[in-house]
C-alpha cells in the first residue's frame, strides 16, 4: 500500500517508520507549514498549569528552557506528551487523543482554585480548551505560540503520484489539512483521480473537511492512533 502523509514534515517523519514497519510505502506532502508565532514572554507569566494539544506546543515549552520540569502539563495524547517526557518533565497528564478526553481529564484532576491554566495553541484551532474551562469557572487563557500556513500548491512528485492513481491511502490528522488538500487537488485538476484512494481521518470533524463527492464513495473513514 502506498500511503501519502499530509502532516507537517516533522510530524510526518515521526509517523513514517510506524507505517513502513507495517509494509507501507510512504510519501510525504506537508499541507501546512508550521512556524513560530514569535517570542511571547507572556506565555509563561503567572501560569500554574499548562495544556498542549500539539507536538509544536510541547516543543515550545521544551525549547523555552526555563520552565520547571515539575510543572503540571496536560497533553492531548501520547504523541504530544512524548517531547515533554523526553525533556524530563515529570508531571505529564495524558488524555486519550481528543479534545473531549483532555477536557474531561482536566476537570477530574484540577480544581478551579489550583491556579491559572494556560493553553498553548496554534493560531487556528477547532476547540478552545481555555474557553471551555472559563465557562466552567476556571481561570484559564489561550496563548498562540505557532502558526500553520497552507501550502500554495502540491509538489510535482505528489501531483504525478495522484494523477497516476498510485496513492492508495491519504492520511489526514486535522480539518484544515483535509480542506486545503482537496482544494489543492481541485486547483491542480486532480479531483477525479482521488476516486480510487482511501481517506484515513482522525475524526468526524476532520472528515468534514473533505469534499466527499471527489472521493466518489471509495472513501473509507478509519481510526488512527494519535500517538504515531
Amino acid at each position: 500500500m502506498h500511503v501519502l502523509l499530509t502532516r507537517p514534515s516533522f510530524q510526518a517523519e515521526l509517523m513514517r517508520p510506524c507505517l513502513e514497519q507495517r509494509g507501507c510505502k510512504v510519501s510525504v506532502e506537508p499541507i501546512l507549514n508550521v512556524s513560530s508565532a514569535g517570542p511571547n514572554t507572556d506565555a509563561f507569566r503567572g501560569a500554574d498549569i499548562f495544556v498542549v494539544t500539539s507536538t509544536f506546543a510541547s516543543l515550545y515549552i521544551v525549547n523555552a528552557g526555563f520552565l520547571k520540569t515539575t510543572t503540571p502539563i496536560y497533553a492531548v495524547g501520547a504523541g504530544t506528551a512524548a517531547p515533554l517526557r523526553q525533556a524530563g518533565f515529570s508531571r505529564i497528564f495524558q488524555a486519550d487523543g481528543d479534545a473531549k478526553s483532555l477536557l474531561d481529564l482536566i476537570l477530574k484532576e484540577v480544581r478551579p482554585t489550583d491556579g491559572t491554566i494556560t493553553y498553548l495553541s496554534g493560531q487556528n484551532i477547532t476547540a478552545d480548551i481555555a474557553q471551555d474551562l472559563v465557562c466552567r469557572g476556571y481561570k484559564a487563557r489561550r496563548v498562540v505560540v505557532y502558526k500553520a500556513e497552507p501550502a500554495q500548491t502540491l509538489s510535482e512528485a505528489t501531483r504525478d503520484l495522484i494523477s497516476r492513481r498510485s496513492i492508495n491511502c491519504v492520511i489526514f490528522m486535522s480539518y484544515r489539512t483535509a480542506d486545503f488538500f482537496t482544494e489543492l487537488c481541485h486547483s491542480s485538476g486532480l479531483s477525479d483521480c482521488l476516486g480510487s484512494a482511501t481517506a484515513a481521518v482522525l475524526s468526524d470533524k476532520v472528515a468534514s473537511g473533505l469534499k466527499w463527492n471527489q472521493w466518489k464513495g471509495h472513501c473509507q473513514v478509519v481510526a488512527i492512533d494519535l500517538s504515531l
